[in-house]
């Protein structure tokens, strides 16, 4: 593997700081990749436009063509310019060449960006006709003399593109595919990953992202696995080329906090594959200094936050049921000790049988939680107060109108430099969730703040075990997830809001380390400055320790983000980088709503389950559902295969039909039409063998209940049957399900008469869905992930 050369690169940015340049020209953008040790690039030489070319440039040159390119900071679409010519290597073509191109390319640029103004530098915005092509010529820096490459391929997908670039959420971004316009044209048409593969370089290295480039038509293209091609470079070069760029990048941002530049942008496009070696044809890069990085936040305390000691609310009204006395009400019933809680009011002494105290500063010593329920003209008081006096260790700020309202933006930014301030002094002062944040709900905490009645959303008491957290910038998401599926009962669900302190991944990551939490459920619309870098790290160690991350990501279109910008404050990112490093680090990436519940559904109630291929058993007993489910297998990213039952399993099952009189009906195959004539203890015992049968992964088992042969109804004196029956199927398959190391979903495709079956199979422990197609989907997408974890961990299926 190859060493980079980092002083010399930065000796590079320092030649173009001191020249007043943010950005390389071609001849140093080469000079910066040879510096990488990764690709040679083709040998070149400058021409100034005071001088002309002459013999000895050519003599440097090898070959029997050069490739002369223009060389401006202005101009960034050679090709529109006409500023890339190829002549032979003869001193009379070249001074030709060059003569042509010192006249034409200022005056052909001039027009092209006066008809394409979104084109147009800043520099250059109120230039126009001669004013523009003479500031256009006076700014050129020369013509680039080059090494002509000639490809070992030509056609589709020969070229390579590996690109850098810094992203505000993620951190630098690596990204390659086909290179040339072939690139943005299938990144729009083709199925996700196929055009370019994309991850942040702080969670791969060179072998791990080649996995993901693997997946590429280019990658089909260069290995020679497509149709007709072969081979042109091998794994070693692409991986080594990959390593470097990572390295690059690594080196030169926030990652490093002792580098002197950091990189906005370094794109190699296209590279050619010649003599077997990637070869650079052209490439742009840009700098800056380094950024500065927000003091670091005392995460520690977050255990105060989610299980104090001591609790003070501020805003809750002595005379009305206001959001603050809900929340103080809310406290109070879930648990929390009134001896060890305060509210902050100067005219009464007492509320709700909860000590009152006239101001912050006079809270006695120090609470470990202090909740902020005030109007949002009122919060810079407050957490001045809070901040100056120190007295908390965590605050749950409520209001909202902190950063998302418009003309609100100064304000926030005020707070959070004060914020950021008390982090550097003492203790690192409190950490606070919010603003504009519904609450929080803590069951080891004994505390409840959110500002919902228990009339509009029961919750669960007690001290039962809980192995779901629920982190969402989004309150309201929170509670529609668990008004709609009350199994879910959270330890705990928090509503970040906005993010003014604490992130979304500090809070991922505290979960990640908290032993009793196995499955995490996080709604995000916009991470903070590397934050997302800082999640995907946490989602990975979570994989690493065997828990499930489910995520959604809201704000993934242009109509999206400003919705988000609307709400919360959020900057919303590239979704495409952010899905692909999620989806690399193991979480379950939901690109709906319906998606997100179906996989915390499966995480739930599949704990424990092996996954070791994709091979899937489908069964019902309706036909229409075996069609269904069968039609349900193959999607856009991955699929599933129908198993083939083993001779034994195919015996055993023809056993179980002869013995139930179906064998007359049913044939054994997959999918498996038990018809309706299958009862209870037959349809359990057909399931049972097949979860049994050494070539089945996963399996689907579909009812639809009207069939009288089973008990599918709830207890009623208008009839005998009973879901309540051990011998019912409500009873039967959730003990099968339970015996079997293998993942089964039921379905249950009626009416409303038969939620209680379905309920009474979901207290059983089995994922209930209430379509075949949906079922296979949801459990198709779930496989997948559960594979390529096994992948990360270094567990391979049978």
């Amino acid at each position: 593997m190859t060493t980079v050369d980092f002083d010399a690169i930065t000796r590079i940015f320092e030649a173009a700081a001191a020249d007043g340049r943010t950005s390389l020209y071609e001849h140093e953008a080469y000079d910066l990749l040879a510096a990488t040790g990764a690709e040679a690039a083709p040998v070149h030489r400058l021409i100034p436009m005071d001088r002309r070319p002459h013999q000895g440039d050519l003599d440097a040159i090898p070959g029997d063509r050069i490739v002369l390119k223009v060389v401006s900071p202005d101009i960034t679409h050679k090709t529109e310019a006409r500023g890339i010519r190829i002549v032979a290597r003869e001193i009379g073509a070249v001074e030709a060449a060059f003569e042509l191109m010192s006249r034409e390319v200022p005056e052909v640029y001039a027009r092209y960006l006066q008809e394409h103004e979104a084109h147009m530098p800043e520099a250059l915005r109120d230039l126009k006709g001669p004013e523009l092509e003479a500031r256009l010529r006076e700014r050129m820096v020369g013509i680039l003399l080059c090494q002509f490459i000639p490809s070992d391929a030509h056609g589709f997908a020969t070229e390579l593109f590996v690109g850098l670039r810094n992203s505000l959420e993620f951190g630098p971004i690596i990204s390659a595919g086909l290179g040339g316009v072939e690139m943005e044209i299938l990144a729009r048409e083709t199925r996700p990953g196929a055009a370019v593969a994309i991850s942040p370089t702080g969670i791969v290295d060179g072998r791990e992202f080649f996995e993901l480039f693997r997946n590429t038509l280019s990658y089909e293209r260069l290995s020679g696995r497509m149709r007709g091609a072969r081979r042109q470079v091998s794994d070693g070069t692409l991986v080594e080329c990959f390593q470097a760029f990572i390295d690059l990048a690594n080196h030169f941002s926030e990652v490093n906090p002792e580098a002197s530049f950091h990189l906005g942008e370094f794109e190699v496009n296209p590279f050619l594959v010649s003599g077997g070696h990637l070869a650079p044809v052209d490439g742009v890069c840009s700098f800056g200094p380094p950024r500065t990085a927000r003091p670091a936040r005392p995460i520690a305390k977050i255990d105060r936050l989610l299980r104090p000691r001591s609790a003070a609310v501020i805003g809750a009204s002595a005379k009305s049921m206001n959001m603050g006395r809900i929340i103080l009400g809310n406290i109070l019933r879930a648990g929390f000790p009134r001896e060890n809680a305060l509210a902050i009011r100067p005219d009464v002494e007492e509320l709700d049988g909860v000590r009152c105290v006239a101001s912050v500063p006079e809270i006695p010593g120090k609470v470990d939680l202090l909740v902020v329920a005030v109007n949002a003209s009122q919060v810079p008081a407050v957490l001045d107060d809070v901040l100056d006096h120190d007295k908390a260790n965590a605050v749950i700020l409520i209001p909202g109108g902190l950063g998302e309202k418009e003309g609100s933006q100064d304000l926030a930014r005020r707070l959070k430099e004060h914020i950021d301030t008390a982090h550097t002094r003492g203790d690192g002062g409190p950490v606070i969730i919010g603003g504009n944040s519904l609450g929080v709900i803590s069951h080891p905490g004994r505390y409840d703040t959110m500002f919902i009645p228990d009339d509009k959303l029961p919750k669960s008491q007690g001290d039962h075990p809980r192995k779901l957290a629920f982190i969402s910038q989004s309150g309201a998401f929170i509670i529609a997830n668990l008004s709609q599926a009350p199994w879910l009962d959270p330890a705990y669900a928090l509503s970040i809001g906005n993010q003014i302190d604490l992130t979304a991944g500090d809070l991922l990551l505290h979960m990640v380390d908290d032993p009793q939490i196995e499955i995490i459920a996080t709604y995000v619309e916009g991470f903070r400055k590397t934050d997302g870098l800082a999640f995907a790290r946490a989602v990975r160690r979570a994989v690493g320790r065997g828990k499930d991350v489910v995520f959604y990501k809201a704000g993934r279109t242009v109509e999206g983000r400003s919705a988000t910008a609307g709400h919360t404050a959020s900057v919303a990112g590239d979704y495409a980088v952010c899905e692909a490093a999620l989806r690399e680090a193991g979480a379950f990436v939901a690109s709906t709503f319906d998606e997100f519940s179906d996989f915390l559904l499966l995480c739930s109630k599949l704990r424990g389950k092996r996954v070791r291929g994709n091979r899937l058993a489908a069964m019902s007993n309706a036909g229409f559902e075996s069609v269904g489910m069968a039609d349900a297998i193959r999607g856009e990213r991955c699929n599933l295969r129908l198993a083939r039952f083993a001779p034994e399993t195919a015996r055993r099952l023809q056993e179980l039909l002869a013995n139930n009189r179906l064998d007359g009906l049913v044939d054994v195959k997959n999918p498996f039409d038990v018809t309706p004539m299958a009862t209870d203890a037959a349809f359990a015992g057909l399931v049972e063998t097949i979860l049994e049968d050494p070539e089945t992964d996963v399996m689907a088992a579909g009812i639809v209940p009207l069939t009288p042969a089973m008990q599918t109804l709830p207890p009623s004196e208008r009839w005998k049957e009973s879901i309540d029956d051990p011998g019912s199927i409500a009873r039967l398959l959730p003990a099968v399900a339970a015996r079997s190391t293998k993942p089964l979903v039921a379905v249950i495709d009626s009416g409303e008469l038969y939620d209680p079956m379905a309920g009474a199979l979901t207290a059983g422990g089995l994922p209930v869905f209430r379509r075949a197609d949906r079922a296979v989907r949801s459990l198709r997408r779930w496989t997948d992930v559960r594979l390529r974890q096994a992948g990360q961990s270094g567990e391979h299926g049978e």
